[in-house]
C-alpha cells in the first residue's frame, strides 16, 4: 500500500465515520427510548414502600425539533407500567429562537404519566406561570 492510498482510504474512513455518527445523533438518539426495571434495594426504606415502583422520566426536550407526538406515544407506553411514583428531572424544553414552546409542552404534559401514590416534577425555568395550568396531581 502506497502512502497516497494508505492517506486516502483514512480520509475516505474518517469521513465515513464522521457523516455515520452525524446520521446517528441526528436521527436515532433522539428516539431513544428504553424503559429499564431494576430492583433497587434501598437501606431504611420504610416498610410501606418496599415493592413499590419508582419511574423517572427524564429530558423530554420539547421544542421544535422533532415532532412531539413521539413524547406523547412515550408516556402512553410508560403508563403501561403503572408506577406508584413518577419524577420528572432533566430538561422540559428546548428553546426555538430563545422561545420557550409553552402550548406544545402544555399539551404533552396533558398526557404525562401519573404516579398511583404521587408525582413531582423537578424544574427551574424562569418563566412558570404558562406551566401552572399543566396538572400534574392525581386528582
Amino acid at each position: 500500500m502506497t502512502r497516497r492510498s494508505l492517506l486516502k482510504n483514512s480520509i475516505i474512513g474518517l469521513t465515513g465515520m464522521s457523516v455515520l455518527g452525524g446520521l446517528y445523533a441526528w436521527q436515532v438518539a433522539d428516539f431513544w427510548l428504553e424503559f429499564v426495571k431494576i430492583a433497587m434495594p434501598v437501606k431504611n426504606l420504610p416498610p410501606a414502600l418496599a415493592g413499590k415502583t419508582l419511574m423517572q422520566i427524564s429530558d423530554i426536550h420539547i421544542g421544535n425539533r422533532f415532532d412531539f407526538n413521539f413524547i406523547i406515544d412515550s408516556f402512553n407506553n410508560a403508563k403501561k407500567y403503572q408506577p406508584d411514583f413518577v419524577v420528572y428531572t432533566g430538561d422540559y424544553f428546548t428553546t426555538h429562537r430563545e422561545e420557550v414552546q409553552y402550548l406544545k409542552l402544555e399539551k404533552v404534559l396533558t398526557h404525562a404519566v401519573k404516579g398511583k401514590l404521587g408525582t413531582a416534577g423537578i424544574l427551574c425555568v424562569l418563566k412558570v406561570t404558562p406551566l401552572k395550568r399543566c396538572n400534574l396531581s392525581n386528582s
